[in-house]
């Protein structure tokens, strides 16, 4: 099992949230990576995203991306979900986190859209949530009490 957050802007190496990210990332028993892409300026911002975007995509991987107005679940759902696409025969998934501008119609309209509520969050705490919300799916899989 692999999992790449493929993500515009960089983490600072002092940042708190690189910190809490890493400290999920370690907690996670396996590959987990983060894929850090330059956001690029205008015209055509989110058509040039999108073609960066699509090099870290392959055949056989199942990709998520994170919007706001994607569907909505719980930490329960989200686990018995990121294992279904795993037991379907994906061994990578992929999760999309796009820029300030949002992501390309086209990246929305290929791949399933999740969403952490219909509040706006800051790009790198999303990163920060979906770590976590990964080590927690571990976890309610293994049925620990981390999740109550």
């Amino acid at each position: 099992m692999k999992i790449k957050i493929i993500a515009f802007g960089k983490f600072k190496s002092s940042q708190e949230y690189r910190q809490i990210f890493d400290y999920y990332k370690k907690r996670i028993d396996f590959d987990l990576k983060l894929i850090e892409l330059k956001g690029l300026l205008e015209p055509k911002k989110l058509e040039k995203e999108k073609d960066k975007i699509k090099k870290y995509i392959h055949q056989n991987e199942y990709t998520f991306v994170m919007d706001s107005q994607g569907e909505k679940i719980d930490s329960e759902s989200f686990s018995k979900l990121l294992f279904q696409t795993f037991s379907g025969g994906f061994k990578i998934i992929n999760f999309v986190i796009g820029s300030e501008k949002g992501l390309d119609i086209e990246i929305k309209k290929s791949f399933k859209s999740i969403s952490f509520g219909n509040f706006t969050w800051p790009h790198l705490l999303v990163r920060v949530m979906l770590v976590e919300q990964i080590y927690r799916a571990l976890e309610i899989k293994k049925k620990s009490n981390y999740h109550k």
